[in-house]
């Protein structure tokens, strides 16, 4: 129990704390300087920290939900009645298919066409980017991102996203005016709205335009047949890890032995090359923020280490005294220390509740939800941040009080 009593001791001590609390107290407007300074490291750490954790979480799950599936694009030149175009015949299908029952019998064939439409939404004009899908493209990926409504059952039904139905009033049997392809006004229907997936978020992202997913009758009737050729082939299976070999397969079925005087004729998209480029993307964004969070605690520390060292230079004399009395250099280090780790502590509380404040609010601007705030690798950098800020702090601290520590007590008395 003695040995306890003095380890606690020599951590702990009313008095010094009591000294070091008067001490900060009395430069306010100094420990008001270095706070401000520890609140933006925390910040930068928590904030910053917990956006971008938030924001790979939200990425990393819409990569999941997709990561089921190759996306082939047709880049072989056909000529049809003398102009030249790129597209799926029902005969490259039909290959891509022997292809893909080579590697497993679990599968899906999604075929689509995609194209661009102006559109009247409500009173104003808009600019639709439509996907006609085959019928098992609407029940496999459609209906897996509905939630409300139900799948088009015609070639005027349609589907739409939540976000531009939301920013633009919408709902369930709204109507959309556009065009056939013989010019003749047409009003779409809603019939449901989905959620956001990967491709319609990162399209989103970049251009304000009215996601609309409908049936391949939808796309011939406004924007014709294309000759009856398939922008995309999309290959859906129920174990992702058979999308390698199909890959492979694939290659050597469509570009193995076909147009041997070109490159290729099909490109092909792992879902996980996608998975790969984001995380690049987004390890280049996490450098950033920690840089950014390195810079403002350098600064913290810096701020720390001045005020502490101007605090050692103005109670020099004072140090002196205490040191004349008896007291030992363990407890002037103990003391300054103390007043680092105070600071350490407050900056880094106020720092982090900020965080929790301002964090929410960003990811609903950025997200439209902060329910990503609540998971672990979110939350982590609450205490991460703390740790790091107290840790600066006492590290920013020690080198002023082993300053005041080894001072020689009859010159620190004798100093004005």
């Amino acid at each position: 129990m003695s040995k306890q009593n003095s380890l606690l001791h020599r951590i702990y001590s009313p008095m010094i704390l009591s000294l070091s609390i008067r001490n900060l107290k009395l430069n306010k407007f100094r420990t008001m300087l270095s706070l401000i300074g520890i609140v933006i490291g925390v910040f930068s750490i928590c904030g910053l920290g917990m956006v971008g954790a938030a924001f790979t979480e939200n990425i990393n799950t819409m990569v999941a939900e997709n990561a089921d599936r190759l996306t082939l694009s047709s880049i072989a030149e056909k000529n049809i009645g003398g102009t030249i175009v790129y597209g799926f015949s029902e005969k490259d299908i039909s290959e891509i298919e022997s292809a893909v029952k080579s590697v497993t019998t679990e599968y899906t064939i999604i075929t689509q066409n995609t194209g661009s439409k102006a559109l009247v939404v409500g009173k104003s004009g808009a600019v639709g980017y439509l996907t006609g899908m085959s019928e098992e493209g609407l029940e496999e990926i459609a209906g897996s991102t509905l939630e409300e409504g139900s799948l088009p059952r015609s070639a005027n039904g349609i589907l739409i996203t939540r976000d531009y139905a939301d920013d633009n009033n919408l709902h369930i049997n709204s109507r959309i005016t556009t065009t056939d392809v013989n010019g003749d006004e047409v009003k779409l229907r809603v019939t449901g709205i989905m959620e956001e997936d990967l491709m319609t978020f990162v399209m989103s992202a970049s251009m304000e335009m009215c996601m609309i997913t409908g049936s391949l009758d939808m796309y011939q009737k406004l924007l014709g047949d294309k000759n009856n050729l398939y922008d995309t082939v999309i290959i859906k299976v129920k174990d992702p890890l058979l999308l390698q070999p199909i890959e492979d397969a694939v290659e050597r079925k469509m570009n193995g032995k076909a147009y041997k005087d070109s490159d290729d004729t099909v490109r092909i998209t792992n879902s996980y090359d996608t998975a790969e480029t984001l995380n690049d993307v987004l390890s280049l964004a996490y450098i950033f923020r920690t840089v950014i969070s390195a810079v403002s605690l350098v600064v913290a520390s810096v701020a720390i280490v001045n005020v502490m060292m101007m605090s050692v230079k103005e109670r020099t004399r004072e140090i002196g005294i205490l040191r004349s009395i008896g007291t030992k250099k363990s407890q002037i280090l103990q003391m300054f220390l103390y007043e680092a780790g105070i600071m350490g502590m407050i900056g880094s509380f106020i720092g982090t509740v900020w965080s929790c404040i301002i964090t929410p609010i960003i990811l609903i601007i950025m997200l439209d939800s902060a329910e990503m705030m609540f998971s672990a690798g979110v939350l982590c950098y609450i205490p991460l941040g703390i740790l790091i800020g107290i840790g600066v702090c006492l590290a920013a601290g020690l080198y002023p009080a082993l300053k005041a520590a080894n001072l020689n007590p009859v010159e620190a008395m004798s100093t004005d």
